[in-house]
């Protein structure tokens, strides 16, 4: 969220931007940009933006704090918690703080040589509103900034005086069921959130407020900070650990030693490219409301898509359809469901109109699909028209207007089979369109344009297969490709200039005995939380109580949904005992087992797969 470094004329600068901070290059709004003290360093500036503008916003501006108050900071030795006490004492204020150990005190006391031991609370328990009652002979603080969770934010409420003021910071400790009781009312106490991405908005009231924290800086800032350079791991893992004292700091690049050198060099860093799309655009799916094309207009939309035109044929017919087609208009996109047969082209050319309508046409997806399976021998005419009309003829018309019409296409996208690039018993005719489909693409990257054709296997939890054969289904050796992995796949090959790819899922034909190490998911995540010996351990005894940290949580996670299958929230990571993961382990063992009897019991049969 916060950053430093050089301006387009040379000028050192930090500041704030919205979830962008982590990049080579940011676009920041010139309200929340301040200039660099000559003092300082960029490392030490990355530090100042985001501490001392919650530490402002929430004593001056939503505080309203006075000369002459009492305060009670929590989280002291915190980048936000040396700011406010650093504002408090400028202005007279008697500060309480809390720390979770000795090294944090001793720190505060060199930092803020006015605190002195009276000043000191632990925020590990709940004796600091003892603590604070005492000191205050039972009257209280005038203001709380708050940063504690749970109980000990109940206990933070009762250490306000009269007429006091509740600052919590980041909405993140309050009870979802908050029983504060009359006793707060009686007091004439005054709540309030403090959230920084508030401001924003594009409030302009938010321009003076950012002048007076300029002010603040112009004065002079002590900080610290702790640099770990281009460790990204290593940094949040530190600061999962908690040690930390103040400031994190990631260092993208190293500050030039030559005062002379106006602007940076260009940095070529490592990253992993991502598919956006251009909200001014508007993008077509052909095929749009069926399973996999849900999928991928919701994936679109997650991307940047903010107009879409859904084609079918068969118009808006379950309540799955409507209920998404509601959601994307609840958050502003601009979605158009066309009836109209693109197999035409005049069905076509009124599809694109349509699309053009609403926003330059930056992308065209053909996911239509009609089977008429049958031996060759057995095969009609009729039947193969049928199958190719929604992929031959739309993707030819589709093709030809694009390129007259569609000027800033950027996507020409048709989903293909392996039915076409290995074959399978029965689909000769979709074999043969989808092919056709292949050669368009091929012709229209040797044009210069855009065109992908991709070669999917089976599809695990949409689409035709899905709907008619199940999901556990083992096709010409592969297995259902999960949607998540469809969309991964999607991704990559968006940025990539081959015309036709493919992508599936290998069957696992690999024995029990083989797969037993993959279902013991005790011992997996025994080994990311650093457990030796399980079998020490209490089997109902929680991950959380365990000590598993945040960034453990999210690969225990991924352990769990990739080898198992199961999706869970945070929440439910945090609540799995031992005796669970038991529980999760044998029954995906007895999945697997099944699976394979009904996999030896079925080795003659072929299917068929879109």
């Amino acid at each position: 969220m916060e950053f430093s470094g050089r301006d387009p004329l040379g000028r050192r600068v930090m500041g704030m931007v919205a979830a962008q901070g982590m990049a080579t290059a940011v676009a920041a709004d010139p309200v929340f940009l301040w200039e660099v003290p000559d003092s300082w360093s960029l490392e030490e500036a990355s530090t100042v933006p985001v501490a001392y503008s919650t530490a402002y916003y929430a004593l001056i501006v939503r505080g309203n704090v006075r000369p002459g108050e009492t305060l009670l900071v929590h989280s002291g030795s915190g980048d936000v918690g040396q700011a406010a006490i650093s504002i408090a004492l400028s202005m007279g204020c008697t500060v309480f703080t809390t720390v979770g150990s000795r090294e944090e005190q001793k720190f505060l006391k060199r930092r803020f040589p006015q605190l002195q031991d009276r000043h000191f609370a632990n925020s590990r328990d709940l004796s600091f509103e003892e603590h604070i009652l005492r000191e205050t002979n039972g009257q209280g603080v005038n203001l709380v900034l708050n940063s504690l969770a749970e109980e000990m934010f109940q206990v933070s409420v009762r250490c306000l005086a009269m007429h006091g003021r509740f600052l919590e910071i980041g909405n993140f400790g309050v009870p979802s069921e908050s029983p504060l009781g009359k006793s707060v009312l009686l007091k004439n106490v005054n709540i309030s959130g403090i959230m920084l991405d508030s401001l924003f908005g594009g409030n302009m009231s938010a321009v003076a407020d950012k002048q007076r924290v300029s002010q603040l800086v112009r004065e002079g800032i002590t900080i610290r900070c702790r640099s770990l350079g281009n460790q990204a791991e290593e940094a949040f893992r530190f600061m999962a650990s908690g040690k930390q004292v103040g400031k994190v700091v990631l260092e993208v690049r190293p500050e030039e030693n030559r005062c002379e050198e106006a602007l940076s060099s260009p940095l070529l860093v490592e990253a992993v490219a991502r598919t956006y799309f251009y909200g001014h655009k508007s993008y077509v799916i052909i095929g749009g409301l069926g399973g996999f094309g849900l999928e991928l207009a919701e994936w679109m939309v997650s991307r940047g898509c903010r107009k879409l035109l859904l084609s079918a044929r068969s118009g808006v017919r379950t309540g799955y359809q409507r209920l998404c087609l509601h959601r994307w208009q609840q958050d502003g996109v601009k979605v158009l469901v066309s009836r109209t047969d693109a197999s035409t082209v005049d069905g076509a050319r009124q599809i694109i109109d349509e699309a053009a309508a609403i926003g330059p046409v930056g992308g065209i997806f053909n996911l239509a699909v009609v089977l008429r399976d049958a031996l060759i021998e057995n095969q009609t005419p009729e039947q193969y028209e049928t199958v190719c009309r929604p992929k031959v003829q739309a993707t030819q018309h589709l093709d030809g207007l694009s390129r007259e019409l569609c000027t800033d296409l950027d996507h020409f996208v048709v989903f293909s089979s392996l039915a076409s690039g290995r074959g399978n018993i029965g689909q000769t005719n979709y074999g043969y369109a989808n092919s056709v489909m292949e050669r368009i693409c091929e012709r229209r990257v040797a044009d210069g344009l855009p065109g992908l054709a991709i070669q999917w296997g089976a599809i695990g939890d949409a689409g035709v297969l899905h709907d008619t054969m199940g999901a556990d289904v083992v096709v010409g050796g592969t297995a259902p490709q999960q949607m998540r992995s469809c969309l991964e796949v999607i991704d990559r090959f968006l940025k990539q200039s081959y015309p036709v790819v493919s992508s599936f899922v290998k069957a696992d034909l690999t024995s029990k005995t083989e797969r037993k190490d993959k279902h013991d998911l005790v011992l997996s995540i025994m080994s990311i939380l650093g457990v030796k010996d399980p079998s020490r351990l209490k089997p109902d005894m929680s991950l959380g109580e365990l000590g598993m940290d945040s960034l453990m949580s999210v690969k225990v996670k991924e352990v769990v949904e990739r080898d198992h299958d199961r999706v869970l929230s945070m929440q439910e990571v945090r609540q799995l005992t031992i005796n669970r993961l038991r529980e999760i382990s044998a029954t995906a063992a007895e999945a697997t087992s099944s699976r394979d009897e009904a996999a030896a019991q079925n080795t003659a049969v072929s299917h068929r797969f879109a």
